[in-house]
């Protein structure tokens, strides 16, 4: 079953300091593929890993675009890292472009599949779609190695296919992973988004915000959800560089009132307001 596509983008923003209390990698990769397991269950469409410190923004982006990809794709496009030992121990996502079927005779003409080019000729492009048939597609396309999107335009008498966007497919169709050098507020700043939700325990319980965001999310067409790390809330990341966070966010709330426990890992509160969010359009 195919999730269709909210009439709306949605991202998190997260800090590169994500897993930096974490002292071994393995760990590190098991919390990151929670994370992935959390933005797909809810149809993200983009994650964004803000700079603080510790910075450790590459291994997160890394695992986060490794397990987003395709199985198939990711010996052509990733290779052997050290960084990624661990990452048999990752969850599988089970999204739409997750095929297990590898066979080209249970293929469809209108179908879509992710590959990666492995070949050109006078503009035509021979791309591994994961299974035993290469797909001669056409149009515009990245260079050798890339990975790419392809709708599947005929079977037979030949495999064939175009190029396409991820916007092309109207049900959800994973994420994108985004480094921001410039920190969070400059981020939330930006022209990108039209609503800006913070989560932060020194905000008002969501329940008292609700019909006022419930209203502005009616009209977004983009918004981003923005999550602090474990040592410092949005205000404090936001305090360092002489902002405050009612200047930066349309919104702040505590989801998860009354806590009973002392902290609340950001994977935690990302599984908690996702799903609030989800009930509201």
């Amino acid at each position: 079953m195919n999730s269709i596509r909210r009439d709306y983008k949605l991202a998190i923003a997260l800090p590169s300091s994500l897993v930096s209390e974490i002292p071994h990698l393995r760990e590190q990769t098991s919390v990151i593929g929670r994370i992935a397991r959390i933005a797909v269950i809810h149809r993200i469409d983009d994650i964004y890993i803000y700079r603080d410190f510790p910075d450790e923004s590459k291994l997160i982006r890394l695992i986060l675009t490794y397990i987003e990809t395709p199985q198939y794709l990711r010996k052509n496009l990733f290779g052997i890292r050290e960084e990624l030992r661990y990452v048999g121990i990752l969850p599988p996502l089970r999204t739409p472009h997750h095929p297990s079927e590898r066979r080209s005779s249970r293929l469809e003409a209108g179908e879509f599949r992710e590959g990666v080019v492995l070949s050109e000729n006078y503009g035509e492009y021979l791309v591994d779609i994961g299974i035993k048939t290469l797909v001669k597609v056409t149009g515009r396309g990245p260079s050798i190695g890339g990975r790419t999107t392809v709708l599947i335009t005929s079977i037979r008498p030949m495999l064939m296919g175009k190029f396409a966007k991820r916007g092309d497919v109207k049900y959800y169709w994973g994420y994108g992973v985004h480094l921001s050098r410039n920190g969070l507020g400059k981020l939330a700043s930006s022209n990108s988004f039209d609503l800006k939700f913070a989560t932060s325990r020194l905000g008002s319980p969501f329940r008292d915000i609700e019909s006022k965001f419930r209203a502005r999310l009616t009209d977004a067409k983009s918004v981003l959800v923005a999550f602090g790390s474990h040592k410092e809330g949005i205000q404090e990341i936001l305090g360092r560089k002489g902002l405050e966070i009612g200047e930066v966010f349309d919104f702040t709330a505590n989801v998860v009132p009354d806590q009973g426990s002392v902290t609340v890992r950001t994977e935690e509160a990302m599984s908690a307001t996702l799903a609030l969010l989800g009930m509201l359009r």
